[in-house]
């Protein structure tokens, strides 16, 4: 295996580069390659590995499973098939969601676990009690993530915890993550991609691995799959979420569903395949697309090419989508003012990267986007109104309007929908266990994170997911 020096080196280099660029394709992510590096004179022989528990995928799912099977007494080995470690997490530009936290109770009104359930289930159906399990976990792993070093110190909307200066909470929890792994020894290798599930009879017993260093077998008791969604699969992305083909990602590049189809390989079931959650406002950088879900929750609003509002800004990710996509071009402007890019610090890095159109005056703004200036103007003192009163009569918004849109200078930037976030994936049982078709679970095989069919917000399903895999793994092992 390459050595532990070098695999940090990387991941230093690969989260230096990240904070700097949150977009998700292959260009924006790269990091050196580890050839580029200085390499020990002894070359270790590639040979099988046994151990407890092994995980597949190096994001927010498989870096919280491999933590908390790590701190049950598991001896664990994290395998990921890219340079570095942060999956999607890292390119999480706003937000961690989740109700009864200790941040949230000590609010002068307290959000409760029962608030985050009423407003994640809310136009779906939660047969199976996934969504309200999900939610009853949410708190508890927040604080949990504030006990590793995470900023989660700041909440709005009630349900999103978010760093105290506003930037990128993503580049920190991987941040925090990476370190936690680091302190507890636990045994991660990049460039070290599974492609296919070892079973002895109908139990699951390791995974293959492939390699620079060549192809070995990592032998375990239990296999947790988290290798998050297909969003960056345009084959899965065709089949599966259609309405979505031919947008972009602002997922990561390993997104490609690779965890749901080993699983299906060995008999697991799927579900929910259909359902996606799109980004909603991403943003064209000409290198790939870039989540903008920071302005719009920093007080920006939404028009479309009639330069008229269509859509309660923050609505959920799915009916912003569609909103946007009904929309003439299919797609929409965000418009903004200097006190959104103010109130956060990663707005000021969007406006140093260039993704932001700025004027002085709003019939300047209006010309550069080629919208109606006095319909531009007339729609943002109708929503100035709107601020004054403390409710948006025409759309529902109440919460996060921040800023009047009354201070120059001003800024549009051109957005459209992205698959970011893919809800179905491998059935899972209420301990995260792997499911076959007829309801039985697969002995050995759990899935974390956005590989399992899991409604809820991107990181909550991340975080929350992960950790059940290695709780019920841990139970089944009787380690815990």
């Amino acid at each position: 295996m390459r050595n532990r020096q070098i695999i940090t080196l990387l991941l230093i280099a690969s989260l230096i580069l990240l904070s700097a660029c949150t977009s998700s394709t292959v260009e924006e992510q790269k990091v050196p390659e580890p050839q580029q590096v200085e390499e020990s004179s002894e070359t270790e022989k590639v040979k099988d590995e046994t151990t407890d528990i092994v995980i597949v995928g190096g994001g927010g799912a498989g870096m919280a499973a491999a933590i908390e099977a790590t701190e049950g007494g598991a001896k664990v080995i994290l395998v990921e098939k890219l340079p570095f470690l942060g999956g999607t997490t890292i390119l999480a530009s706003t937000a961690y969601n989740a109700g009864g936290s200790s941040v949230q109770m000590a609010m002068e009104k307290p959000y409760t676990a029962d608030d985050f359930y009423a407003k994640i289930v809310k136009g779906k159906t939660d047969e199976n009690g996934s969504i309200r399990r999900l939610a009853d976990m949410s708190g508890e792993t927040a604080d949990w993530l504030i006990k590793m070093g995470g900023d989660l110190s700041k909440v709005i909307n009630g349900s999103q915890h978010i760093t105290s200066d506003g930037s990128a909470f993503g580049v920190m929890i991987a941040s925090v993550l990476i370190n936690k792994l680091n302190e507890l020894g636990i045994d991660y290798r990049t460039n070290a991609k599974a492609t296919e599930i070892i079973m002895e009879g109908d139990k699951a017993v390791g995974v293959k691995i492939e390699s620079p260093d060549g192809n070995y077998n990592i032998m375990a008791d239990a296999v947790i799959l988290a290798t998050g969604g297909f969003a960056s699969n345009p084959e899965m992305v065709a089949e599966y979420t259609p309405q979505w083909a031919g947008y972009p990602s602002t997922a990561s590049v390993g997104a490609t569903g690779d965890g749901i189809k080993m699983a299906m390989a060995v008999g697991a079931a799927i579900g929910n395949m259909d359902s996606a959650s799109p980004q909603t406002v991403a943003y064209d950088t000409g290198k790939g697309a870039v989540s903008l879900t920071n302005v719009r929750y920093n007080g920006a609003i939404l028009v479309n090419e009639e330069a008229v509002r269509f859509v309660n800004e923050l609505a959920d990710t799915a009916s912003l989508g569609a909103a946007i996509k009904a929309q003439t071009n299919g797609h929409a402007y965000l418009v903004f003012d200097q006190t959104s890019v103010d109130n956060a610090a990663l707005m000021q890095e969007y406006k140093d990267r260039g993704y932001f159109i700025e004027a002085n005056t709003i019939e300047e703004l209006a010309a550069k986007i080629n919208l109606d200036a006095s319909t531009l103007t007339k729609t943002i003192e109708t929503y100035q109104g709107y601020f004054d009163a403390g409710e948006d009569k025409e759309f529902g918004r109440k919460d996060s309007m921040f800023s009047r849109i009354d201070k120059a200078p001003y800024y549009a930037s051109l957005i459209s929908p992205a698959s970011q976030t893919t809800n179905g994936g491998v059935m899972i049982d209420d301990g995260a266990r792997a499911l076959r078709e007829d309801g039985t679970s697969i002995p050995g095989l759990y899935i974390g994170g956005e590989t399992a069919n899991q409604e809820g917000p991107g990181l909550t399903v991340a975080f929350n997911i992960g950790r059940l895999a290695a709780k019920t793994a841990l139970a089944d092992m009787k380690l815990k």
